[in-house]
């Protein structure tokens, strides 16, 4: 029996995602929409002790059925691309809810944003410079670099001296400057240190950094403190504990505002992964089994193509054997279907005895899984089925099949008869 074991990690609604396997078949991505609202609603309860606002870092999952619960909740978006901002636009997001913050935007991008009427964020000397030029005069956000990075991997870190994101917060007069010559009015400040910060101490170092630097700029309509929150994904993490955010953020955000000229200061948390990372299940079916030089090897029907996270962060995710969840653990190394060496979902991992056929639920995947999915070796991307309030499910998206994918790729191609 596996009961409490302190090597897995035990999914919610396990009946509900077998019989989402029973209808959508494998591989799909499940999303716990209560989940979700669990998540909205602990932020919400922690950060209201001062004048805020959140908006979803839409990058981390934007699937449409996902966009439409964030924007129903109440909470805005942070798009990153053209097509998140048209997307936010046709879900009916308001204007004034969308915050645009693409690095390395090109004119034609921040042009098309300033015309769409949404706040729009600029994360370079150059690019502040090209945007009094072509559109003197205007409101505008800056995105600051703390010189203060965190996250759970190199690549996840956002901030600090090796980042290229944001505008050195050494670089603050220079900002003024230009804002001066262009008549550039400054009204929001941002930045985002890193994703997957479980300690609360970090966020507010560089919280204390921005608002430093939030002193030169006296007439702030809101101050966007980033996201990166992250959660427990390993069996033996805790939490971030929000507890703590009353005395060691709201408490002195409060008092910040109280003493800062601008009027109606708000604060912005923009948090992705903490919304909908634990409402995401990846459910696969093992194909093979394996036993090569002592190691046994689990394959599945889906691979890095669908959840690139564990071969570009070696990235942990827990996995549980829906199959046989009373099964005796063993250690397993668990691949995909992809033709790359780096192909692994878990190494060496304490699993429930896994046998062909089976269905393995890989968990927390509800962040920065299918929206960083690729078709690579032209494998089709998962379903998406929502898990409704009164547990039924619903299909979102349709995993193609072979045909239908070339048909789309490649619409002069003919079909040819067996």
């Amino acid at each position: 029996m596996t009961t409490d074991s302190p090597f897995l990690k035990y999914p919610r609604k396990q009946e509900t995602l077998l019989s989402a396997v029973h209808e959508f078949g494998t591989p799909t991505f499940v999303y716990d929409l209560d989940r979700i609202r669990e998540q909205i609603q602990l932020l919400r309860t922690h950060t209201e002790g001062v004048q805020s606002r959140l908006l979803y870092a839409m990058k981390a999952n934007a699937s449409i059925r996902i966009l439409q619960m964030i924007r129903d909740e109440g909470m805005g978006v942070d798009a990153v691309s053209p097509a998140e901002l048209e997307l936010a636009l046709r879900l009916g997001f308001e204007k004034d809810a969308i915050f645009y913050s693409a690095n390395n935007m090109t004119d034609a991008e921040m042009v098309n944003a300033f015309d769409r009427g949404v706040t729009v964020n600029v994360g370079e000397l150059s690019r502040l410079k090209t945007l009094g030029e072509i559109l003197p005069g205007s409101s505008v956000c800056i995105r600051l670099n703390p010189q203060i990075g965190a996250g759970h991997h190199a690549h996840v870190i956002t901030a600090g001296d090796k980042s290229k994101f944001g505008i050195g917060v050494e670089q603050v007069s220079d900002v003024l400057s230009i804002a001066i010559e262009y008549n550039l009015k400054i009204v929001g400040l941002h930045q985002h240190i890193g994703s997957g910060i479980l300690d609360t101490n970090i966020v507010w170092r560089a919280i204390s950094v921005l608002l430093d630097a939030a002193r030169s700029f006296h007439d702030l309509a809101f101050i966007n403190l980033g996201g990166g929150l992250g959660i427990p994904y390993r069996p033996d993490e805790n939490p971030l504990d929000l507890s703590e955010w009353e005395s060691k953020i709201i408490n002195p955000l409060r008092s910040f505002r109280e003493e800062h000229p601008s009027e109606d200061l708000t604060f912005v948390f923009e948090p992705g992964r903490f919304i909908v990372a634990e409402s995401g299940t990846l459910l696969v079916q093992v194909n093979t089994v394996k036993n090569s030089n002592g190691q046994i090897f689990a394959g599945v029907d889906s691979g890095m193509g669908h959840l690139l996270r564990p071969a570009m962060y070696d990235a942990y995710h827990a996995i549980f054997n829906l199959s046989n969840p009373d099964g005796e653990l063993h250690p397993y190394q668990v691949v995909g279907n992809i033709c790359e060496s780096a192909d692994f979902f878990a190494r060496d991992r304490m699993i429930q005895t896994i046998r062909v056929g089976d269905i393995l639920a890989i968990m927390d995947a509800g962040a920065y899984g299918r929206s960083m999915s690729t078709e690579y070796n032209l494998r089709p991307a998962p379903s998406e089925v929502i898990i409704l309030n009164d547990n039924s499910v619903e299909l979102v998206t349709a995993r193609e099949s072979a045909n239908q994918m070339i048909d789309r790729l490649y619409p002069s191609l003919k079909r040819r008869s067996s």
